[in-house]
């Protein structure tokens, strides 16, 4: 039952089945991460957590990776994103092993651009 809880709070990578060196990591777990707007010039760190079949934490080398470098820098280890550009969605995805995280699709703005809280 806490692995279907866990389905239901957060975005979570398709299950797929890891060696027994990636130490039974089943899911990634993408965290704190609602629409995220960066604006050029600014940061925004992104966190994720590997998850065991119970839907526990497990302790495994977590990288980040993105296909839009020339949208966005990114620190593949600490999952820092910097805005290169003032447009354009970015994409970006936790990894462990093979197993890879949902697309966290970041929208790129002008730092003039003003943001509205969602309600």
């Amino acid at each position: 039952m806490k692995w279907l809880a866990v389905l239901s709070l957060t975005a979570i990578a398709a299950c797929g089945s890891l060696t027994e060196q990636a130490g039974g990591v089943v899911a990634l777990e993408v965290t704190g991460i609602s629409a995220p707007t960066l604006a050029v010039g600014h940061s925004l760190t992104l966190h994720a957590r590997a998850l065991d079949i119970q839907g526990d934490s497990v302790a495994a080398d977590l990288f980040w990776r993105t296909p839009d470098t020339a949208l966005v820098t990114l620190d593949t280890v600490g999952g820092v994103v910097v805005a290169r550009t003032s447009s354009g969605i970015a994409r970006v995805q936790a990894r462990v092993g093979t197993l890879l995280s949902n697309v966290i699709s970041i929208t790129l703005r002008d730092s003039t651009t003003s943001v509205r809280a969602p309600r």
